[in-house]
């Protein structure tokens, strides 16, 4: 009921204020502290983390191994590279699709929904990725792949889940707690891949057991989404299905001319690292004959150096460098650090200029996406930012093809090859900036 004040203005009782601010609390308290209702999404997006880094040293042990099962003992150079470079490559083709289609559906059916139908094909993936280590089936091994890259959309609906329970006074905060996930990911992931697939750590490892754990993480994911997590916006059923969405978006992008160069940009940078990251995998087994664990743990300590330039280095340049000339830089130092390890290949060094790479390619990922944001007006956002996926998604497929050329130029040419794509997309980032005078200059709190 309502009472009228002197001034003739309707007034809410006092009951209904005390309610008031005894809900809004408790949607803060939910928002930021209730693990329960976020758990399975910050779960979930560990999970799509760890799947992405977790296959990189196990693929270069896998098809390099003669012992491993997969293919036959005498199998030549070239086919084991044309595996090694499916391997890599079917993943962010699947994923190329699978993210805006899951997006899609998430809108259409619900978050809590399509999340379990992700989590699920996930534990499915990986189970597969298992039984083609055990049985020597590189059609199973293959498909478990691709099938956890179409199910990698897990971690965009994961975030808008996260998002749709946050209050604009805790999204910051939860955006942080989303990030510190990703980046547990990023660390755990290839460790885990390569210590329990080392046989020399226990007799119990094998190539199949990290693909084991992955899958019962997400099975327990799964669990704990159907029984904790409720969608807290309704699904809007109305929602158009394009599965061809991330054709159309390049094709768009390709009309937009900041957009354009921000995505051949893009493109060349992650062509550069993907190179990076695969060939190092493979020269640190040919050169120093690593096992899976010490593969692992090199890749763990790059994930480690992406987040310390995503929270440490990247806000410490930014409240002094406009964010072009940020990404500018980690352009250049991650090109010459690769360039580096390709003319010194020596053990310490490689592991020394890792983290160098680790460091400012994150600083270059993180304001790439910033700058493609800053190219569009605010009602574009969210089309921006998903060129730069699929750009991403194409240049680490393009990546996968590459590995054919091994026989051609070897670790170090492909080494070479890629701080060269980093050094002409900074080349080219350069030249954007001069036509943008007025770019901001912080973004980041």
């Amino acid at each position: 009921m309502l009472s009228i004040a002197a001034g003739g203005l309707p007034r809410q009782p006092p009951d209904h204020y005390a309610w008031a601010i005894i809900h809004s609390v408790r949607k803060v308290a939910m928002s930021r502290l209730d693990y329960t209702l976020l758990g399975p999404c910050l779960l979930a997006i560990a999970l799509d983390a760890m799947g992405f880094g977790l296959v990189y040293p196990m693929m270069s042990a896998i098809f390099s191994d003669p012992h491993a099962g997969i293919l036959p003992a005498d199998a030549g150079t070239h086919a084991r590279n044309f595996y090694l470079g499916l391997g890599y490559g079917v993943y962010p083709l699947c994923m190329f699709f699978g993210s805006s289609l899951m997006g899609d559906l998430s809108d259409r059916y619900g978050r809590r929904r399509i999340l379990l139908v992700c989590v699920l094909g996930l534990a499915a993936g990986y189970a597969m990725m298992a039984a083609g280590a055990w049985h020597a089936s590189v059609a199973l091994l293959l498909a478990g792949r691709g099938l956890t890259g179409l199910m990698a959309g897990c971690q965009g609906i994961a975030q808008a889940a996260i998002t749709d329970l946050s209050t604009p006074d805790t999204k910051a905060y939860n955006m942080s707690i989303m990030s510190l996930a990703f980046s547990a990911g990023v660390i755990v992931g290839p460790v885990l891949g390569g210590v329990t697939s080392d046989r020399t750590i226990s007799p119990l490892f094998d190539y199949g057991t990290p693909f084991v754990l992955v899958a019962a993480l997400s099975l327990i994911c799964a669990c704990w989404t159907w029984a904790s997590y409720r969608d807290s916006a309704a699904p809007r059923g109305d929602t158009r299905i394009d599965p061809l969405l991330p054709l159309r978006i390049i094709l768009e992008a390709a009309r937009q001319r900041n957009v354009a160069l921000l995505s051949v940009v893009f493109f060349l940078m992650q062509v550069g690292y993907g190179l990076y990251l695969q060939t190092i995998m493979l020269l640190l087994q040919a050169k120093f004959g690593y096992t899976s664990a010490r593969l692992g743990l090199f890749s763990g300590v790059i994930g480690i150096c992406f987040v310390f330039g995503l929270l440490c280095v990247v806000r410490l340049m930014l409240r002094v460098w406009r964010v072009i000339d940020i990404a500018k830089t980690g352009l250049l130092v991650a090109g010459l650090g690769q360039i580096l390890s390709a003319l010194f290949p020596h053990e310490p060094v490689l592991w020394a200029l890792a983290m160098v790479v680790g460091c400012f390619d994150m600083v270059a990922y993180t304001t790439m996406y910033t700058a493609f944001s800053d190219a569009v007006s605010d009602d574009r956002q969210g089309w921006a930012l998903g060129v730069a996926g699929s750009v991403m998604a194409v240049a680490w497929v393009v990546t996968g093809a590459l590995t054919n050329l091994l026989p051609v130029f070897g670790e170090i040419g492909l080494l070479l090859i890629g701080g060269a794509g980093f050094l002409l997309s900074f080349a080219m980032m350069a030249a954007y900036g001069r036509t943008r005078p007025g770019a901001r200059t912080a973004v980041l709190s």
